[in-house]
Order: C-alpha cells, then structure tokens, then sequence
C-alpha cells in the first residue's frame, strides 16, 4: 500500500510541476504574442497559476503525505481554472469576452489538471490510512 501511495505523491508532484512549466510557458507566448489589455490580463492569469503550481509541487515532494494541505489546495486551484476555462468559454466575460480558441495545450492543461485533482482526491481519502500506519 505504502509504494502506491509514493506513487501517487510522485505522479501528483509531477503534475503540479507539469502544468506550471505549461502555465509560464502559455504566459511566455500569450506575452509574445500581444500587449494589449486582454492580453495583460492573461498574462497575470497565466503567471499567478504557474507561480502557485510551482511550490505547491515542491511541498508535495517535500511533504510526502504528512498533512493534507498542498492536495487539498491543489484541487481546490485545478477546479477553479477548470471551472474559469469553462466559463471563459461560454459567457461573455468583461474585458476578455467569449474565448472561441482551443487548442491542443489548452485540452493536455485541462487533463492535467483533471489528473492532480483525480490524484489528489484519491491521496486525501488515504491520508488517515497512510499515517497511521507510517506511525506505527
């Protein structure tokens, strides 16, 4: 059970590191592209989840599986930047609007995400089980 559950801290560790690399790499491009307000916008966007990715990646690798915190904040940030991308694309946002454009990072960001939420969930409703057997 024990070489699982490090499998599925690695993978998630992984994933978080994953999807900053994709978050500062979207930013990068989005900030070649255009500089235009919209594009100011996503930008910050793009660099504040890649920002908050990062360390939360790092404290998993870090934390192995002793509090539940960075699984727990890690879902509740993929669910948020699904549920934006989702609502970016359906109603027509101030300054943005409706977003017509998806393309192949955007569907590999959003499996991803879907993955450290998916993994997360499964490491959370193991916490319990996994400390007390790491204490004895």
């Amino acid at each position: 059970m024990q070489k699982i559950i490090q499998h599925f801290i690695t993978t998630t560790a992984f994933l978080m590191l994953a999807i900053s690399g994709i978050y500062f790499f979207v930013a990068y491009a989005q900030m070649q592209e255009s500089n235009d307000a919209e594009s100011q916008i996503q930008i910050m966007l793009f660099t504040t989840a890649a920002v908050t990715y990062l360390p939360l990646g790092i404290w998993m690798f870090k934390n192995k599986l002793h509090s539940r915190a960075p699984y727990v904040i890690a879902s509740l940030i993929s669910i948020a930047l699904i549920g934006l991308y989702v609502i970016s694309r359906t109603v027509d946002l101030p300054i943005v609007g409706i977003q017509q454009d998806t393309g192949s990072i955007d569907v590999i960001s959003k499996v991803i995400q879907a993955s450290i939420i998916t993994t997360s969930i499964i490491l959370i409703r193991n916490w319990h089980k996994e400390s007390i057997i790491l204490k004895k």
